[in-house]
């Protein structure tokens, strides 16, 4: 007659048994899932690198200067075109002591300020300090 524990004890063994074979099919999967996003994530890697070489080649100095050629008329700054803020105010009609606010661009034409020339030697180049 078999006794009673060895009946437990094969129990025991079918459930560790079990439990074992269910943990070895969780850990393949989860070595499964792991290399396929190994994968994705090598993939996505190459496509930043991709993005980047992408984007350093739009903002590129030589080609956004060759761009702004053909589809502007912009110059380089020169001195004649700098002012100070006082001949700033003095040219669009304002002297430096008034505290008025610049007129507002919402204003009709006929009740904004005229347009006065700056007097000679108002825009005269203005040194910048860079430190």
């Amino acid at each position: 007659m078999i006794r009673f524990s060895m009946i437990v004890l094969c129990m025991i063994l079918l459930g560790a048994a079990a439990g074992r074979y269910k943990a070895e099919a969780s850990v393949r999967a989860a070595e499964v899932e792991l290399r396929e996003l190994a994968l994705r994530k090598e993939a996505q890697r190459r496509e930043i690198q991709i993005l980047r070489s992408e984007l350093a080649l739009l903002e590129s100095p030589d080609r956004l200067a060759e761009l702004a050629d053909q589809h502007t008329s912009l110059e380089p700054l020169s001195g004649h075109q700098l002012m100070t803020a006082d001949d700033f105010l003095v040219a669009f009609g304002q002297s430096g002591d008034d505290s008025a606010a610049v007129t507002d661009p919402l204003v009709k034409e006929d009740d904004a300020m005229p347009f006065r020339a700056p007097p000679p030697g108002a825009l005269a180049a203005v040194p910048l300090d860079l430190n």
